[in-house]
């Protein structure tokens, strides 16, 4: 199957999907649920649409562009079910919109069709055989979907509780713009880099300095959600999130993207040597 016709079976799935999600979330708020039980329930509507059309495609990189697009989608609903639409909230959805459009239109870019599965999952189908799409349904697809959610959620702690502090807000979606800024630049600067020296591992602009500017820039774009939550008041609860990134980042994203690059890339050693995860050199 062909780049376009891929694109145009995603796109077409994904715009049922969205529809199932509302159709859901509003269904459970009309038996009584509270808003954020109902948009966890939709979401995970959504997730299994998206699942069984993986499994219909035989590809799990369907599910790619979920990270991406969801987010705003609660966050909309959030904010118009609480119907508290002002400059405030306003300017937080810009920061998740950006970073939304952002990184699906980075994945627009990359998406080869689906005679391309993502490396990872490649992995998956090689070493669980026979129990692939259990493991796909319950690590490829249900664990980002809530990961994702409770990563937004210090947004609903926002939308709950009201600006008080309003300065974290602003500060948050700064932080949001800035990271997605980041992930811009380092997915350019490795693209046009991949274009002419497919055989060696990149270390220039952003990647002089980090070996993983664009997971960088993930991270800190959670970390702004979480800052613009402080605008309500400190909330233990609005942190699992951000730590969730962390670790997710830091103990499977980095390592199996390094595993790769060592395979590939006989100058990525001296690269993990000379340049730090993410910005920082550790002493």
């Amino acid at each position: 199957m062909n780049r376009s016709k891929s694109l145009a079976i995603t796109v077409g799935i994904y715009v049922i999907g969205i529809i199932l999600f509302f159709i859901s979330t509003n269904a459970m708020i009309e038996q009584g649920e509270t808003l954020l039980v109902s948009t966890l329930i939709g979401d995970i509507v959504f997730t299994l649409f998206i699942f069984m059309f993986s499994i219909v495609l035989n590809n799990s990189s369907l599910y790619d562009p979920y990270w991406s697009i969801v987010p705003p989608i609660i966050l909309y609903v959030w904010i118009s079910s609480l119907s508290s639409f002002n400059l405030e909230t306003s300017v937080l959805f810009f920061g998740v919109f950006f970073w939304a459009f952002r990184l699906t239109r980075n994945w627009w870019i990359d998406f080869k069709g689906f005679t391309h599965e993502d490396f990872r999952y490649v992995g998956f189908r090689n070493q669980f055989g026979k129990l692939y799409w259990i493991v796909s349904f319950f690590g490829i697809h249900l664990f980002p979907t809530m990961i994702v959610f409770i990563s937004i959620y210090p947004a609903y702690v926002l939308l709950m509780n009201g600006v008080i502090y309003g300065v974290y807000l602003y500060i948050g979606v700064v932080i949001m713009l800035f990271a997605a800024m980041i992930q811009f630049f380092s997915d350019m600067q490795r693209r046009a880099f991949k274009k002419y020296n497919s055989n060696s591992s990149i270390s220039s602009g952003l990647w002089k300095y980090s070996r993983h500017p664009n997971y960088f820039g993930e991270v800190l774009f959670w970390v702004g959600v979480y800052v613009s939550s402080l605008a309500a008041g400190f909330y233990l609860s609005a942190l699992i999130g951000v730590v969730g990134m962390l670790i997710l980042f830091n103990f499977y994203s980095v390592p199996a993207m390094e595993k790769k690059l060592l395979s590939n890339k006989p100058d990525y050693q001296e690269v993990m040597n000379t340049v730090p995860r993410f910005f920082i050199r550790k002493k």
